[in-house]
């Protein structure tokens, strides 16, 4: 498949950057004998998101129930789309990049990066027909909108459609229509049949009379739906903060799932929506699946790479799914007895 102009444009940012920082952190030891739990090296952190999507709740819940400053951070979250986040990160301009399966790809291209832990690990999307398609069925020879190609939304796709036995993969075509809000548009206009959705659009197409046609979570397709990336250098240089960093996510996963209204105030706000049935919905469709062990899975890197292609990314061939990730925090944090406190046994 041809590069895009946007792909492009990516790259050649993240390569250069790459190229001022050099490579010495590539191999970098991580701090596996490191002691965690000290006080953070650094207290202003920023972090990264990437949409106005309920994925991302249990941050906005972290930042505004305040556990960030409880354990030592005083942390700031930026809206930033894939691109400019991962050459953020890679500048140094952010500490913690909260992405789904982007960090794959820049390993691959050399970034030295890694994941520290993960929120939702398998895709929750739900794929909506337009009016006129009512079931999977109808879908063959149709096409369907996703965002961009081999990224989350077409993966969790292509997968789920294999597990009905209904229809396959190969028998619909993709539209990439690059964001979630773009998708729905594709598909209330007639320009696709059919388009792979996230909360609050999935609520949206539900009031526009579109029809379910499969709710991808119940698939359970492995996948990085959200996780949390950095640099070895950081990992080498801060692992204190980072650690406290996932400390007041864990928390803010279990108080989000044990408390709903402090998880739909922040929902409400950082959506910027006051309706009830849009928030409720959002929360209902992501809560299930938080986890607020944080521990990074092998299975859904392994999905990410049998995607990916040789000629595009040469390191593929030697890629392993525990290279891209240091589960040595979440680790500790089960170890510690953190989780615990927090009425987890996992």
């Amino acid at each position: 498949m041809p590069r895009t102009e946007r792909s492009r444009v990516y790259r050649s940012g993240l390569l250069c950057i790459l190229s001022v920082l050099g490579f010495a952190f590539l191999f970098s030891p991580v701090p596996g004998g490191a002691q965690l739990g000290g006080r953070p090296e650094k207290s202003n952190f920023t972090i990264s998101y990437t949409q106005a999507s309920g994925a991302f709740t249990t941050l906005w819940v972290a930042q505004e129930t305040g556990l960030f400053k409880k354990h030592g951070l005083d942390a700031t979250l930026k809206l930033l789309n894939s691109q400019v986040a991962a050459q953020a990160l890679m500048a140094g301009e952010v500490d913690v990049m909260s992405t789904g399966p982007d960090l794959v790809n820049m390993r691959l291209q050399g970034a030295p990066v890694k994941y520290i832990g993960g929120t939702l690990q398998r895709f929750i999307f739900q794929l909506w027909g337009a009016k006129g398609i009512n079931s999977l069925g109808d879908l063959k020879g149709k096409t369907v909108a996703v965002t961009t190609p081999k990224t989350s939304t077409e993966i969790a796709t292509r997968e789920a459609l294999k597990k009905t036995g209904v229809i396959s993969d190969k028998d619909v075509s993709f539209l990439y229509a690059q964001t979630i809000p773009a998708i729905l548009a594709a598909v209330m206009s007639g320009k696709t049949s059919a388009g792979t959705m996230s909360a609050p659009n999935t609520l949206k197409a539900r009031d526009s009379g579109l029809n379910l046609l499969l709710d991808i979570a119940q698939t359970n397709v492995p996948g990085i739906h959200l996780a949390y990336g950095t640099t070895e250098k950081i990992i080498k240089s801060t692992p204190n903060s980072l650690y406290a960093f996932l400390k007041a996510v864990s928390e803010a996963t279990a108080l989000a799932k044990q408390n709903p209204s402090v998880a739909k105030k922040a929902i409400s706000k950082y959506t910027e929506t006051d309706d009830t049935k849009m928030i409720d919905g959002t929360y209902e469709q992501f809560s299930p699946y938080w986890d607020a062990s944080l521990t990074v899975h092998l299975e859904p890197i392994q999905g990410q790479l049998v995607y990916l292609e040789e000629k595009e990314f040469p390191r593929l061939k030697d890629a392993r799914p525990a290279d891209f990730i240091d589960n040595s925090f979440a680790e500790n944090l089960k170890s510690s007895g953190f989780l615990q406190t927090l009425g987890l046994t996992k």
